[in-house]
């Protein structure tokens, strides 16, 4: 797959940028205004809008076009993976960030091994284990799943039934 030039990368890197060109996205081939990008994507302001419009304009991702309109040009069209932004809960542990996930990880490790010591001595035990951690380590990658899920629902935006 072909990289993403570093202006690209960068004029993505602000959540309401990428929301925006995402928005530009969806649009494509139509055009749109600024106060029609505020009223969809609920910015605070129009000058909100313009100073993200500019960032996308910089990076070629957008163009602008002679009515103040702008539109999604083919740069931006190609693109197909984009680097998301999303938050991560860290427990900081004598001055250094520890994700949240790293203690999930060591759990199931440890679940792992003490369920293969039990293969050994008790197999019922052990088999019951084994089923006891594979649920939960289920039940922990639904919740995480869930909160990356609403993390990107930032991105989305209600669309107008004529508009499919």
């Amino acid at each position: 797959m072909k990289s993403l030039d570093t202006s690209i990368i960068e004029a993505l890197d602000h959540p309401s940028t990428l929301k925006l060109f995402l928005f530009a996205r969806s649009m494509y081939p139509e055009d749109f205004g600024v106060r029609e990008a505020k009223r969809k994507l609920e910015f605070n302001s129009p000058s909100t809008v313009l100073w993200h419009l500019d960032k996308l304009t910089e990076a070629n991702l957008i163009e602008k076009l002679p009515t103040n309109r702008y539109k999604l040009v083919k740069t931006g069209l190609d693109i197909k993976e984009i680097n998301v932004p999303i938050k991560f809960s860290a427990q900081i542990i004598k001055g250094e960030l520890i994700p949240r996930r790293i203690f999930l990880i060591s759990l199931l490790l440890t679940a792992f091994i003490v369920t293969f010591v039990f293969i050994f001595i008790n197999p019922l035990v052990a088999s019951i284990n084994g089923a006891v951690f594979l649920g939960l380590s289920c039940i922990l990658y639904v919740l995480n799943f869930l909160s990356i899920k609403k993390q990107l629902s930032f991105y989305s935006w209600e669309k107008d039934e004529n508009q499919k």
